[in-house]
């Protein structure tokens, strides 16, 4: 398993929380649009900390010198 740094720890941890907040509004009859937004918000936080970081990125959108000939 990868090692996390405290930042990502943190994300991961209020993405989890999140995402509770939003099972346990679900199934206690929340309205859709109350719980939704906790849910939606805790798993993308989930899934920004899975992310590769910007010091591996491969730089495929980086703009490509000319060739010379």
């Amino acid at each position: 398993m990868k090692k996390f740094n405290t930042s990502q720890k943190v994300v991961l941890t209020m993405g989890i929380l999140g995402g509770i907040i939003g099972v346990y509004g679900r199934f206690t009859g929340w309205e859709y649009a109350d719980y939704f937004p906790f849910f939606y918000t805790g798993m993308t936080m989930v899934w920004i900390v899975f992310l590769p970081s910007s010091k591996t990125c491969c730089g495929l959108f980086k703009r490509k010198s000319a060739q010379e000939s």
